[in-house]
């Protein structure tokens, strides 16, 4: 199935073409046989011209169903399809979770923006939980444009990415609570590469003010789910 879905999309603007110009054919023909039909006085010749006008309708009719179904599949279902094949994604268990995962704070320094604390006892510029953070974000395959770890977003929030992975079947985009990332809300999904482009509106309204992790998970053409790429946020709209 994913396979057909892929060849209406991929070949979407030839099947147009193609369809368009068969229906214009046998438009030709209807106009054809239904000026024989109205002009003809002879019983036989009027027959076969309605035997003709009736079999050019019938196939521009198929036609025309076929480029609304052709439509339909492309622009509202096909979309959709992925929200019906998604499977659980795999959550941490809740002492792992907070052992790797880098808090959220308000930093006087930064001006009020949030900024990532590492956990204590990290070496270098970069911790555990900073790996762990991108460890399914490849840059130019799949990674997060906007917003970017730290940020500080509210209001209907562009959310800005690509996800151009080899061999992917679909993918969504979730978000959850930084500290309860146990029940994911997806939000959207899709089936055709983003190349640096909007994945689409979070109404950020619609949630309560506070720290979110947003996620990208990507499948494969086995429906296996790979490692998604995360960002940590803070959602701050005024009441």
């Amino acid at each position: 199935m994913l396979e057909l879905f892929r060849f209406l999309v991929d070949y979407q603007v030839w099947i147009y073409v193609i369809l368009g110009v068969l229906a214009f054919i046998y438009l030709i023909r209807i106009i054809s046989a239904a000026r024989e039909r109205y002009s003809t006085i002879f019983g036989l010749e009027r027959e076969d011209a309605q035997r003709r006008l009736n079999s050019a309708l019938a196939v521009f009719i198929l036609l025309l169903l076929l480029i609304g179904a052709e439509f339909t599949l492309v622009t509202f279902v096909i979309p959709e399809w992925p929200l019906v094949m998604m499977t659980p994604t795999p959550q941490p268990d809740a002492a792992s979770t907070e052992e790797a995962m880098p808090m959220i704070t308000n930093s006087a320094a930064e001006g009020g923006l949030t900024i990532l604390s590492t956990p204590e006892g990290a070496v270098g510029g970069s911790s555990p939980a900073v790996a762990a953070l991108s460890s399914g974000c490849i840059a130019g395959q799949l990674e997060w444009l906007a917003p970017s770890t730290g940020d500080v977003i509210s209001g209907s929030y562009t959310l800005e990415a690509t996800v151009n992975v080899r061999d992917m079947a679909f993918y969504n985009w979730a978000f959850s609570p930084v500290e309860d990332q146990q029940n994911w809300q997806v939000l959207s999904a899709g089936n055709l590469p983003v190349l640096e482009g909007d994945l689409g509106l979070w109404a950020t309204t619609q949630v309560a003010n506070g720290d979110y992790v947003l996620r990208i998970t990507v499948y494969d053409l086995n429906n296996e789910e790979l490692p998604p790429c995360d960002v940590y946020i803070r959602v701050l709209n005024e009441d």
